[in-house]
């Protein structure tokens, strides 16, 4: 973003006179309008005076509760201000690297291939350049997707401070950028010891604004690194006393000689949408049918998902009929073993309010009003004297997703809000069955004791609800 520009966003935002802005930096009012209209910046020598001068002044002005989202036009990523400082140092970061970029330009300098890159030291300094950097690259490409490849330590505790407190406040829904991440299993099981629910919460909440794919590797990568494709790359190291060191790299040379290298490590693809998975199903049906046929120690339904669907229900649904058979067997297996089975109030009350049964690979099912109720009392006839053990009500709220714990291997489902776009995700691992587990049991306050007469409870409710309905 040119200086002036960002000055004058700021100037806008702040709701303040431009002569009062320039009386504060001891400019008279035609010098300022020269900067605003690109006709000049100010000498290089008071550089970082006039950025802290310019960012004091409207940190004054603008500071507040959630005065981030002031921000957003401007800064698509961004992070909650906890204190006037912070906002001050973080417009000082953004002013001055547009005062960088402008200076370059106007002596003539090579910004693709640049002769040395950029270093910042510190958390604080990490998340403001981090923000600016990446905001300012995002608002340059706007409307374009972008194509990002990541090993970012999310879930590393010396990170915490960072990552945990980033903000992305562009939601678009066309044109998702896409986010590739590459991780090593057993770092992540190590790293997300301590905050597993933050590990699920992280991966359902990136899909709802990139197109969010994982590949697993089997050697840990020896560098922590965000690479926009051929615009920036950012490497990520900790120094020996544990100050965390972030260099900026711009130089489309190296930038293309990284990416091939990281194309030639092995990494497997464990991420697929709606439409991927369904294409490798009909490549080879017996993929659906192997899963079947492993254990399914528990589920986790944060959303809607139509175990009760029958094929009369799903028959106008895109998609094969081998396809549609199997999946609503494994519906009927879950039903009927010894899996236990949670569900969350919200998801519940969730379909009682929209109709949405969701069947992966094929969408959500609209069950009208009328009908909602006896497609509840299907579930009728797989109670029985070991459903207050193996039927588990959580009264929490939760990512909205499904988690499917199969032995040996855990499936992630999401779906998006309009019930178009499908994601899933098949990690190789017991992690979030054993801390989904732990979670939910360790305060008896997230559990309600299933039983048939708190169903029954539950649909005389309902019944009530849709009485209008039903004729």
């Amino acid at each position: 973003m040119k200086t002036g520009k960002l000055l004058e966003d700021l100037i806008d935002i702040a709701q303040t006179p431009k002569t009062d802005f320039a009386i504060s930096m001891n400019m008279t009012p035609s010098g300022l309008s020269k900067i605003l209209k690109g006709g000049r910046l100010p000498f290089l020598k008071e550089k970082r005076t006039f950025c802290r001068q310019a960012a004091s002044y409207f940190a004054e002005a603008l500071y507040g509760h959630d005065c981030y989202l002031k921000f957003m036009h401007m800064f698509p990523v961004i992070y909650d201000f906890s204190s006037r400082y912070e906002l001050e140092m973080f417009l000082a970061c953004a002013i001055e690297n547009a005062f960088d970029k402008d200076s370059d330009e106007e002596n003539n300098g090579n910004l693709s291939h640049p002769d040395r890159e950029a270093s910042f030291l510190g958390k604080k300094t990490i998340l403001n350049m981090f923000c600016v950097l990446l905001s300012d690259c995002m608002m340059e490409n706007q409307g374009s997707p972008l194509e990002f490849y990541s090993s970012l330590p999310f879930f590393d505790q010396s990170y915490s401070d960072i990552f945990c407190r980033i903000k992305i406040l562009n939601r678009q829904k066309q044109n998702k950028s896409v986010f590739n991440h590459f991780f090593d299993l057993s770092s992540m099981e190590a790293s997300s010891k301590d905050d597993n629910i933050n590990l699920l919460s992280s991966i359902v909440r990136a899909e709802e604004y990139v197109d969010f794919n994982l590949w697993k590797i089997e050697k840990e990568m020896n560098s922590s690194f965000l690479l926009l494709k051929g615009r920036f790359l950012m490497i990520f190291s900790q120094q020996l006393d544990g100050m965390p060191l972030m260099t900026f790299v711009s130089h489309k040379g190296y930038l293309n000689v990284f990416f091939n290298s990281l194309m030639r490590k092995e990494a497997k693809k464990i991420s697929y949408s709606g439409r991927e998975a369904a294409a490798a199903l009909d490549t080879d049906p017996t993929i659906l049918s192997r899963l079947k046929n492993r254990h399914v120690e528990a589920v986790y339904n944060f959303i809607s998902i139509g175990y009760l669907v029958e094929e009369k229900d799903i028959a106008a649904a895109e998609g094969s009929a081998v396809a549609k058979r199997v999946v609503l067997e494994l519906f009927h297996s879950i039903l009927d073993r010894e899996t236990v089975f949670y569900v969350t109030v919200d998801a519940m009350l969730g379909f009682c309010s929209t109709g949405k049964a969701i069947v992966p690979l094929f969408g959500a099912v609209d069950i009208p009003p009328e009908e909602r109720i006896s497609y509840l009392k299907r579930f009728n006839s797989f109670i029985n004297d070991k459903s207050t053990d193996k039927i588990r009500i959580v009264n929490s709220e939760q990512p909205k997703s499904a988690v499917f714990c199969l032995q040996g291997m855990n499936l992630i489902y999401m779906i998006d809000h309009d019930y178009k776009s499908e994601k899933i995700h098949f990690f190789e691992t017991n992690l979030f069955n054993e801390f989904l587990s732990r979670d939910t049991s360790a305060d008896t306050r997230k559990i309600l004791d299933f039983s048939p007469d708190l169903w029954e409870s539950y649909l005389s409710e309902m019944t009530r609800h849709f009485s209008g309905f039903v004729k």
